[in-house]
């Protein structure tokens, strides 16, 4: 049983965050990594902005993850009883005890489950909210966190930043995989649908993140006909170019935030009758909101297909107020809007192995800049980058 002295990233509330050390005590049923990268949440950053009623303070935040094992408890081997994702069965101890070295990533959130799905109230585990995360050097992987298969194994070929952008791509995927597509009724009426990105059909992508791009390569993936990129500037429209290459349309927005509500509503207006125009009246069967804007939340409703049926999936979740709601719009059952937060260790896996097989790159996606733990922890809470994920590196 070894003490690890790390360095780290204390979490106080929101606008404090300080660089300290902690030891770190592996004990008989845990499992103790090295943390490699560890990549910035809009979580985390909006932790930083507003405080959070389920974070229990001080806290190291940080749940998106690439390390590798140093340490395994003597008991963990024995650790085969399945709770969480994986209640009812029973675990082999290669998968919840590898050999120190391998590489390893997370999922935070570790959820009670019914009928396959992840409930999110009363989780039985949550990284960084409840125990210490990945802004340090090193991490403890508790016993429960092991018995739910929250540590997945990560093959030689997929690269740490790859696996560090898993997590936030299974919630990308998490959302879309819960849009729920008319596909027609059955004799008696009941509506039929089908779950994912509308196959042969148009995709909207509002943002230019790391979170947008990881979305337009899964509508791609999941079978839109054309993808489309509302960005604010033409700089945005050239980065995702560079990230994404030559498959997706673009089209670009100042952003208008600051002015008057009558003078939003009439530039969104304007925005939906030039889709209207651009598409030929057809307008978008998916809109994927990955930009924290109440104008977005608000506009994606006016620019889903009025005559078919359309679906809003949104990253962060309709959790702001929104001025203006298209009532006949959601009450007639053209639309539905879709959110996620966090994601469910399936989406993982499926992303896990997506990475691995090259059906889905992940590369290209991270700020060039390499944050450490000796840089402001201010600026990398804060910062906005050139719009690509910031990455920790705990060992820089």
């Amino acid at each position: 049983m070894n003490t690890y002295v790390s360095k780290c990233l204390v979490y106080e509330g929101p606008g404090r965050v300080r660089p300290d050390r902690m030891e770190i005590t592996c004990g008989p049923t845990d499992v103790v990594i090295r943390v490699d990268v560890c990549g910035r949440c809009g979580t985390d950053e909006r932790l930083f902005r507003e405080p959070h009623p389920n974070v229990r303070t001080p806290t190291v935040l940080g749940h998106e993850i690439a390390g590798r094992v140093v340490e395994v408890g003597r008991d963990v081997a024995g650790l085969t009883r399945g709770i969480g994702y994986k209640q009812g069965q029973t675990l082999r101890p290669e998968e919840i005890a590898p050999a120190p070295g391998r590489r390893v990533t997370v999922q935070s959130r570790i959820a009670r489950m019914r009928d396959g799905l992840m409930l999110m109230r009363d989780p039985i585990q949550n990284l960084s909210f409840r125990i210490p995360g990945g802004f340090a050097q090193y991490m403890k992987i508790p016993a429960d966190m092991l018995q739910s298969g929250s540590m997945l194994l990560v093959p030689d070929r997929v690269t740490d930043e790859e696996a560090a952008l898993v997590e936030p791509a299974a919630c990308a995927l998490e959302s879309i995989f819960a849009t729920p597509h008319a596909a027609g009724v059955d004799a008696e009426g009941r509506h039929i649908v089908r779950s994912g990105i509308r196959q042969g059909g148009r995709t909207l992508i509002i943002g230019s993140g790391t979170l947008a791009m990881i979305y337009g390569r899964l509508a791609r993936l999941e079978g839109a006909e054309e993808v489309w990129f509302l960005v604010r500037s033409p700089g945005k429209a050239a980065l995702l170019r560079g990230s994404l290459g030559d498959w997706p349309k673009f089209e670009i927005v100042p952003d208008y935030g600051g002015l008057p509500l009558p003078e939003k509503l009439r530039t969104e207006a304007g925005l939906a009758q030039k889709f209207f125009e651009l598409t030929g009246g057809a307008l978008f069967d998916d809109v994927v909101l990955a930009a924290a804007s109440v104008d977005a939340e608000r506009l994606m409703f006016q620019l889903l297909n009025p005559d078919g049926y359309g679906v809003a999936a949104c990253f962060a979740g309709l959790h702001r107020a929104v001025e203006l709601a298209m009532v006949d719009h959601l009450h007639y059952r053209m639309a539905k809007a879709v959110g996620t937060s966090g994601c469910s260790t399936r989406s993982m896996e499926t992303v896990l192995d997506w990475v691995t097989r090259g059906k889905l790159s992940l590369q290209g996606l991270v700020c060039p800049r390499r944050y450490t733990l000796n840089d402001d922890p201010v600026e990398f809470f804060q910062t906005k980058a050139d719009g690509r994920k910031p990455m920790l590196y705990p060992w820089d």
